[in-house]
């Protein structure tokens, strides 16, 4: 059985006939005529269906069905789909099914995901992209960081308050920086102990190939004079550095098994496109979780809105994130990088409130990158500007279609012309998706620590703004002064920074986002990170007894 013969069989009912003329089989799955007569002899071969060829002007040749072939089909169906990976299923699905042959199969599918208790513990989950690279020094998609945090461990871990110690025990202050003291009896996922030269591995690569080097700067160099001791030279002061160190960039890898080889609560068994699977280890840092396998399949949004909207969909939490949804004005290749006067035209063109009146998981409107403390900010006075063409960029998913279209409009009745397109999120950052766009709208969830997630966030190469402000040289004063001043003052920086934003008319935070993310009931009180993804080195089944 293939996708051919599922996509002729559709067509054939769709006619309400049990034959189709060869021409027409091979226009229904766009193969060559040679190609489908050979799949013809195998589908023959095993009774499915028989071939009588045209003879003569005006007969053409013809496949007609068995008048049992429905039965076989979805005995196959039941069977193969039994036996068939979530991956396999998942691109089965793919095929062109009658739709009562398809719902079938969808309701099988979606059976199995969620726990599933045989001889290992599984939680199988379905996605609607490939996820992109695990790389600690890659990541910058919320998904991404979280699965990262299951898979490395840092020297360093923020709770949201307080530092606590992880793969370091114990650091101390030095007249070069600081000396960190690694555990003993720790594993990487291949077997390997973890040494105090992992770790300057894995540290002196962030420090030469990392994109927030703003971020790690304060940071000259890393050695290890003993194999479970670890020097960092720098003149930073102790509370910097520890939480510096237990950011995601820092993460400990294995050299030669980048983005894949960790210490952390799993393992990373298998990356592709089609599935991601996670399995537990046992010899980790942090207690072994109770589930044996993670896995993520990847599956249409179509499939998955289905899948989402099922009964058993009925716990919901709302994940307030910090950071917000924005409008970047292109500071590199677009004209408005020169007119400062157009783009605090632009500013005041928008109703920021009337976007948030859009509803969803649109909570309120944005002032700056922080909801607790979103303020709003005068806006320069009005003077003349521009109305050459403008060009706004937009991710394709739904809500930010609706944002696009609103923005879009508001510019349009403040007299200027707007052209909106899509981009997809693993090209943002490219060049030549930047080079194409005026405005991009974009949003920023920022992680546990939110000081140095702004930070990252204004000077990284992985976030629009840090990439698009890099030439920025006040703002870059300005950010400089966090280096000279004590962390527990860094939230009047903070408020400053953001004005300066707003004042110079570089970024327009339009909403601070409260997400909804819906579980199957049988997960309970499932516990969420920041991001609103599952802890899943917490999760368990309760075992049927």
């Amino acid at each position: 059985m293939n996708a051919k013969l599922v996509a002729i069989y559709r067509y054939a009912l769709q006619a309400d006939k049990m034959d189709v003329t060869l021409r027409q089989a091979v226009e229904v799955v766009g193969y060559s005529e040679k190609q489908v007569k050979r799949d013809i002899k195998a589908w023959e071969a095993m009774g499915w269906v028989t071939y009588q060829a045209g003879k003569g002007r005006g007969h053409e040749s013809r496949l007609r069905f068995q008048s049992d072939f429905d039965e076989t089909l979805q005995a196959w169906v039941v069977t193969s789909f039994s036996e068939a990976t979530m991956a396999q299923a998942a691109k089965r699905l793919e095929w062109d099914w009658p739709t009562a042959l398809r719902e079938l199969i969808q309701a099988r599918i979606w059976n199995r995901f969620g726990f599933e208790q045989t001889e290992e513990d599984r939680f199988i989950f379905p996605r609607t992209r490939t996820l992109e690279s695990l790389d600690p020094l890659d990541i910058h998609i919320a998904m991404e960081a979280s699965l990262s945090r299951h898979v490395f461990d840092r020297l360093f871990e923020w709770d949201g308050t307080t530092v606590q110690p992880s793969l370091a025990h114990h650091m101390e202050e030095t007249l070069f920086g600081f000396r960190c003291y690694i555990r003993k009896g720790i594993t990487f996922h291949n077997g390997m102990t973890l040494t105090g030269k992992d770790v300057v591995y894995s540290l002196s690569r962030l420090l030469a190939r990392g994109k927030q080097v703003w971020l790690f700067a304060p940071i000259d160099r890393v050695d290890s004079p003993a194999p479970y001791v670890v020097d960092l030279y720098t003149k930073a002061h102790r509370a910097y550095i520890e939480r510096l160190l237990a950011q995601t960039p820092a993460s400990i890898t294995y050299e030669g098994a980048e983005g894949i080889v960790g210490t952390g609560p799993f393992k990373l068994e298998k990356q592709s496109d089609d599935v991601v699977r996670l399995r537990a280890f046992e010899r980790g840092l942090r207690p072994r979780p109770s589930l044996d396998v993670v896995e993520f399949v990847t599956f249409s949004e179509a499939d998955h809105a289905k899948w989402s909207a099922r009964d058993d969909h009925s716990v919901v939490k709302w994940i307030a994130e910090a950071g917000a949804r924005y409008l970047m004005f292109n500071l590199q290749h677009s004209w408005l990088k020169e007119d400062m006067a157009t783009r605090r035209a632009i500013q005041r063109a928008i109703d920021k409130q009337a976007v948030v009146d859009l509803g969803g998981e649109r909570h309120q409107v944005a002032h700056g990158f922080f909801p607790e403390t979103s303020r709003p900010i005068p806006l320069a006075e009005p003077s003349e500007s521009s109305k050459r063409p403008l060009r706004l960029l937009h991710l394709p998913f739904d809500v930010a279609t609706e944002d696009a279209a609103l923005v879009a409009s508001q510019l349009r009745a403040a007299g200027f012309t707007v052209e909106t397109e899509t981009y997809a999120l693993s090209c943002l950052l490219q060049e030549e998706t930047l080079r194409r766009a005026d405005l991009i709208l974009c949003g920023e969830m920022m992680s546990e620590d939110l000081d140095l997630a702004f930070l990252a966030f204004l000077t990284s190469e992985l976030s629009l703004v840090g990439k698009l402000v890099a030439h920025e040289t006040d703002l870059r004063t300005m950010m400089d002064r966090y280096r000279q001043t004590d962390m527990s003052a860094w939230p009047m920086l903070h408020r400053e920074v953001e004005r300066y934003l707003t004042e110079a008319a570089l970024v327009i935070p339009l909403y601070h986002v409260e997400r909804e993310r819906s579980f199957p009931s049988f997960l309970g009180d499932v516990p969420v990170d920041i991001f609103g993804h599952p802890r899943y080195d917490q999760l368990w089944i309760r075992p049927s007894v």
